[in-house]
């Protein structure tokens, strides 16, 4: 659960360590559309990725069922989707990684008996990858494809 306490906390404040409020200027009329998408969507992204780490901790207590997992990890792929259509190259990389550990997460659940430790392994690598990829997409300035 610390995994979830510390990308919780380093994308809440966009990694910046300024806790507190913090004051957004008006986007730069350059690309207004793109800066707000991609902040949204990195919301977006820290949100599913919190619902999928609550999941899978309860599935691995045996608190949750497989079906719930697949529905966390439905939801966070599209968040994953979205945001990859709004980020610069850098953050896309690193949604890719995330893609492949959230489809190593369905393999671990969908498995016969389910694999607990895969799924806890896959968690950990998409909560990385994501933890990358928010911070990124906090600071980034507008994607240039």
């Amino acid at each position: 659960m610390a995994v979830v306490a510390a990308f919780a906390a380093g994308c809440s404040d966009g990694g910046g360590g300024g806790g507190g409020t913090t004051t957004t200027p008006p986007p730069a009329s350059s690309a207004p559309a793109t800066t707000s998408s991609a902040r949204a969507e990195c919301s977006a992204l820290v949100t599913a990725s919190q619902t999928l780490l609550a999941t899978v901790t309860s599935f691995v207590t045996g608190q949750a069922t497989g079906d719930q997992v697949r529905a966390a990890v439905t939801d966070l792929s599209t968040s994953v989707d979205q945001a990859r259509a709004t980020v610069g190259p850098e953050t896309r990389a690193r949604l890719d990684d995330a893609k492949a550990a959230l489809g190593r997460l369905q393999t671990a659940v969908t498995a016969q008996p389910p694999d607990l430790q895969g799924a806890r392994t896959a968690a950990n690598d998409t909560v990385s990858a994501l933890r990358d990829a928010a911070t990124l997409c906090q600071s980034s300035s507008p994607s240039s494809s």
